[in-house]
């Protein structure tokens, strides 16, 4: 009998380590339940152990940033199916379980993700056989905490008690996969270009990095080029633009040239690079300049000069170049999708630690949608850019539920995966080029005051806003 109830219990805890959830068993093909096991560095196995509280919290993420008692409310429905002791609805417990993470082991979760992602990618995706990568900033708001404060501390401009903690995020993204590869945090005030060296280790060999003009310095772009054996394609920078004479350089048509930059005669404030680092870079780099015309915001004609380490004009035609700098604000509609999308301007996290373990949560969860995206992609013979992020995320939210009943069933698994990935298929965007979207609210918002002191001392103005003009 004793044997029985061991073998029981032991069949128990080895089906709520691989199938617990209906996200474990969508996402098996890229996260195999071995793997996790394998990263799993705790001890001892209870109720929110390393599986459950990151498939919870990737539940909490990917269904909008829910609150911590969605999660919860998940491991009890998870544990109930499975007839296993529920835990309490305290969440407590799994918002300190959430501390301990192993940062390690997300990065090797969101690393093995990457993989996948790069093993799948199709030629459509690629520009004449180059990845295109883009680089740029963006922040995000945390809890106003005395941690956060002096940690990320909040905009100048903002009275004390009145602003919210900001943390400046630089990544890079893949456009030929639609992943994120890796970011870096710095306080939001920080220059962008000053973060940028440390990502440096993104660009393989004849990568593509995309960017606009902060990017565009000397430093940055000649370690493309030599230490990554990369190359570049960015908006030229407004300090060389405001001196730029075009009857300089050698002309290749009437709107490409190619010029020689020097380098600087000191090294830029605020450089990462040693004495040393600096002395190695070249003394001088050919770079190619395109001029290109477009229509501004408010309809107006307007020009900018794209610099380019991509010499060769009939390799790389300079329409197509200068073309390729407008794919540059794909990493723009990444942002939006991880931000807007699913709710994510703002990380209801009191401490940094926990800032920076919800910024590797969220990129994994980004990045395992866009798995199932590059899936779609390819069944329908798309670019990957094409497919719908909110239509196949709301397939993935609404679906997960039913891969709990094909756990331990391969082939039912395999034939509802199926059915699932041609659900999938279908969201794709309708493309409208040349769409004028100005950046307006036509939504009023309600008609409060603003905060303008601590909440200890501020007062409100009574039945402001409340009266009505008699008929």
């Amino acid at each position: 009998q004793r044997k029985i109830q061991a073998d029981i219990r032991k069949f128990r805890e080895q089906l709520s380590g691989q199938s617990l959830t209906g996200y474990s068993t969508l996402f098996q093909h890229i996260l195999p339940p071995s793997f996790l096991q394998e990263i799993d560095t705790t001890q001892r196995q209870r109720a929110y152990g390393f599986i459950p509280v990151f498939w919870a919290w990737l539940g909490q993420i990917i269904e909008g940033n829910q609150s911590c008692t969605k999660s919860v409310s998940l491991i009890q429905s998870w544990y109930r199916s499975l007839k296993l002791p529920i835990p309490s609805s305290d969440t407590s417990a799994y918002c300190k379980r959430r501390q301990k993470l192993n940062p390690n082991s997300l990065q090797a979760i969101d690393q093995k993700i990457q993989n996948h992602l790069s093993r799948h990618i199709q030629e459509c995706d690629l520009w004449r056989e180059h990845e295109l990568l883009s680089i740029d900033g963006t922040s995000i708001r945390l809890m106003d905490t005395v941690k956060n404060q002096l940690k990320y501390p909040q905009p100048a401009g903002q009275k004390k008690d009145c602003g919210f903690p900001v943390m400046g995020v630089v990544a890079v993204a893949n456009h030929s996969h639609g992943g994120i590869v890796d970011t870096v945090k710095c306080q939001h005030q920080k220059h962008d270009a000053r973060m940028a060296p440390q990502l440096l280790h993104t660009v393989k060999e004849n990568d593509i990095m995309l960017g606009d003009r902060a990017f565009c310095t000397y430093e940055f772009t000649s370690r493309i080029v030599t230490e990554r054996k990369g190359n570049f394609v960015m908006r030229l920078h407004q300090a060389r633009h405001r001196k730029l004479d075009w009857r300089k350089g050698k002309k290749i048509s009437s709107f490409e040239r190619l010029v020689v930059w020097k380098k600087p005669k000191s090294q830029p404030p605020g450089s990462d690079l040693s004495r040393e680092q600096w002395d190695v870079l070249p003394t001088q780099m050919t770079v190619r300049y395109i001029k290109m015309g477009y229509e501004n915001r408010a309809g107006d004609k307007e020009m900018i000069v794209v610099v380019t380490s991509l010499l060769d004009p009939e390799k790389y035609p300079g329409e197509e170049v200068a073309a390729l700098y407008a794919e540059r604000w794909q990493i723009e509609v990444k942002f939006r999708d991880i931000k807007t999308t699913m709710g994510m301007e703002h990380f209801a996290v009191k401490s940094p630690e926990m800032a920076h373990l919800t910024l590797q949560m969220m990129l994994i969860t980004h990045n395992l949608i866009r798995c199932i995206m590059q899936e779609a992609a390819y069944a329908t013979g798309k670019p990957v850019h094409e497919m719908s992020f909110q239509g196949i995320r709301n397939v993935i939210t609404s679906s997960h539920e039913s891969f709990r009943n094909v756990a331990g069933k391969p082939i039912l698994r395999k034939n509802h995966y199926e059915a699932f990935a041609d659900n999938c298929t279908h969201h794709v965007l309708d493309i409208r080029p040349y769409r004028r979207e100005p950046r307006a609210i036509k939504l009023r918002p309600k008609n409060y005051q603003l905060l303008t002191s601590s909440r200890k001392t501020f007062r409100e103005i009574p039945h402001r806003g409340a009266t009505r003009k008699t008929a």
